[in-house]
């Protein structure tokens, strides 16, 4: 799980968030969705009767809501907890609490967990992830810039199976299995919260790929929760990354030291149009 690891561009953080219009219904449930020019998805959602606007993030595990936003829900002090690691592997406890309400594209989810962090985004009120969605299947459309409840179960005959990783049904990731260079078979956490075009690996895979680690271009950052902390990235690439649908040539990629996953990656590069079944473990291309 991997619920602070947004790494955004200086684009994200000067975008200027678009007026969203109502959800309206045809023959399915659809939202407008903002798509940032670094790729990350921004959707509109009800708190507890209080709107605003959020990263719609499949690798943010939990719904995460700012302070400046979340000051101003109804909820009790609590002792609940949850212990999560960001994906350069550094330990975050954060406080659980439930939202008796969430109205989200038309539908209301009740007693949903979600945390709260004293983050300021310009015109982002926190992150929308997958728990509350277990038992609703969705559309991610990139051409027309939707998010879609279907009205008829989802049919492809692509269909891209995931894996499930949850901490005590609080938190929910999802992962699949792609190819390295035709070769090397890794599980990746798929996270739109990543942005467009984010291709991250385990710097163990340096040494596998019979790379030459004094050609890769090295840089270090300091967490933004804790300056202490340091992590190394080294940037390069490698000949494709691929399954049985998808494919990416001579893409640019990170070796992240430390990362807890063998691979992360953003989900755009798998098709314009996914379709996500979370109960039945499957994403349909619907492109």
């Amino acid at each position: 799980m991997n619920i602070f690891k947004i790494v955004l561009t200086r684009q994200f953080y000067f975008s200027v968030i678009a007026t969203i219009i109502l959800p309206f219904i045809t023959f399915a449930q659809s939202i407008p969705l903002q798509l940032l020019p670094s790729g990350h998805i921004i959707v509109e959602a009800e708190i507890e009767g209080k709107r605003g606007n959020f990263i719609f993030d499949t690798g943010g595990g939990i719904n995460l809501f700012f302070d400046d936003f979340a000051k101003e829900l109804k909820k009790n002090e609590s002792y609940n907890f949850l212990t999560a690691f960001r994906a350069t592997g550094e330990k975050m406890t954060i406080p659980l609490y439930r939202s008796s309400t969430i109205k989200f594209n038309g539908r209301e989810f009740n007693d949903i967990p979600f945390s709260t962090f004293d983050m300021k985004l310009a015109g982002i009120d926190g992150l929308i992830s997958l728990p509350m969605f277990y038992d609703t299947e969705f559309i991610i459309d990139y051409t027309k810039k939707q998010l879609i409840f279907p009205k008829e179960k989802l049919k492809s005959d692509k269909i891209i199976p995931i894996q499930l990783t949850t901490n005590a049904d609080q938190s929910l990731d999802i992962s699949t299995y792609i190819y390295l260079n035709k070769k090397y078979r890794i599980n990746i956490l798929l996270d739109s919260g990543a942005g467009d075009d984010s291709f991250w690996f385990s710097d163990r895979f340096i040494s596998t790929l019979e790379l030459d680690p004094t050609k890769l271009e090295v840089t270090e950052r300091a967490s933004e929760f804790n300056p202490q902390i340091k992590t190394k990235y080294s940037k390069g690439h490698i000949k494709s990354i691929s399954n049985s649908f998808a494919k990416r040539e001579n893409p640019t990629v990170f070796f992240v030291e430390g990362l807890i996953y063998e691979g992360k990656t953003s989900i755009n590069w798998l098709g314009k149009k996914l379709g996500f079944n979370l109960k039945e473990k499957k994403i349909y291309l619907l492109d």
